[in-house]
C-alpha cells in the first residue's frame, strides 16, 4: 500500500464529515455527530484535518485544533476525532495518520496532544497507550453544551 498523509484539500469537507459520522456506529454508540461538510468549511479558521489515503481513497481522518497549555507553557493540539475505515485497520494506518498529524502540528509550534476517548472504546484506548499516551485520571472533563452556553452568555 502507498499511504499518503496530508492536510485535507478544499472540496473534501463532505467526505471527511461522512467518515467522522461513521465513527460512533463502529464503536457501538447510538449518536450521530452533527458535523457536515458545510460546518467544517465554516470552521476552517479553527478546525484542521489531516487525511490518510491510498491510491486516492481516503482511509482515515484526524480532526484537530491548536490549543495552549498554561501548565506546560506551550502550544499543543486537541484532537477531536481520529477515524480509520474498518478495512484499513491493523495496517498501521492510524499510527501513520497520527504521526502525520503531529508533523503538521509541529509546523505550528505544537509540542503535545490532548484528546478524549469514549470510555467504552477500549480498542482506541489500547491504541493510544501503545503509542505512549497516558490516561490522566486527575482531570475531569466539563462541557458547557450549546443551550447552556447561550444562556450563560445572556447572564441567565
Amino acid at each position: 500500500m502507498g499511504f499518503r498523509v496530508r492536510p485535507m484539500k478544499a472540496g473534501e469537507e463532505d467526505a471527511v464529515a461522512v467518515l467522522i459520522r461513521q465513527m460512533p456506529k463502529d464503536i457501538g454508540l447510538d449518536v450521530v455527530p452533527l458535523i457536515t461538510g458545510q460546518n467544517l468549511r465554516e470552521c476552517k479558521d479553527v478546525a484542521q484535518v489531516t487525511v490518510i489515503e491510498d491510491t486516492g481513497q481516503m482511509l482515515g481522518v484526524c480532526l484537530w485544533a491548536m490549543t495552549y497549555s498554561s501548565w506546560r507553557g506551550s502550544r499543543g493540539i486537541y484532537i477531536s476525532d481520529l477515524y480509520v475505515m474498518p478495512f484499513a485497520r491493523g495496517k498501521h494506518v492510524g499510527e501513520k495518520l497520527l504521526v502525520g498529524t503531529i508533523r503538521e502540528a509541529q509546523k505550528h509550534g505544537a509540542g503535545f496532544i490532548k484528546m478524549e476517548v469514549d470510555a467504552t472504546n477500549s480498542n482506541a484506548a489500547r491504541f493510544y497507550q501503545r503509542l505512549g499516551f497516558k490516561h490522566k485520571s486527575d482531570d475531569q472533563i466539563f462541557i458547557l453544551e450549546p443551550d447552556a452556553f447561550v444562556m450563560l452568555a445572556k447572564g441567565e
